[in-house]
């Protein structure tokens, strides 16, 4: 006999196979919703930035087993919480990011060298990192990071 439960649908009552999230009613309501779109529309945005603007190289590392298991195992260490602010992520606002980047550190793979930093974090830091020569983004350390991304988000927001 299947494994049950009830439909997901908040107030639906439905008992349907384990296998499933939804009824076949809900979820065809689910698959109309403006956030399920929404998501649908993330996904091909960066299926397109992967495949037109990423370079080739980057591509193949972030989505290798090695970058995947290194990243879930940072993850877990840094508990979802953002090395720069201190602020709780969630699934959806979280990057993986290399303190010293990629293309300059040694060992890719480093733990020392990552942590998590939201999107807009991220951002902030790429952008400076664009305005640094390479010499002075090697010696930049969490701190450092830290103080100028919180420095830049603040102005941001205020």
């Amino acid at each position: 006999m299947p494994l049950l439960h009830v439909c997901n649908w908040r107030g639906c009552n439905e008992i349907i196979p384990q296998s499933h999230k939804y009824c076949d009613y809900h979820y065809r309501l689910h698959l109309q919703s403006p956030r399920y779109q929404n998501h649908i529309k993330k996904l091909q945005a960066d299926r397109r930035y992967n495949q037109t603007r990423r370079d080739q190289e980057a591509n193949r590392f972030y989505h290798s087993k090695r970058w995947t298991r290194t990243r879930d195992a940072v993850k877990n260490r840094d508990l979802m919480v953002s090395g720069a602010s201190g602020q709780m992520l969630n699934d959806h606002d979280y990057i993986v990011d290399h303190v010293i980047k990629r293309d300059l550190c040694d060992d890719k793979f480093d733990m020392s060298n990552l942590w998590l930093l939201s999107r807009a974090e991220h951002n902030v830091k790429t952008k400076l990192e664009q305005q640094l020569s390479d010499d002075q983004i090697k010696t930049m350390t969490k701190t450092d990071w830290r103080r100028l991304i919180n420095m830049k988000v603040g102005d941001n927001n205020g």
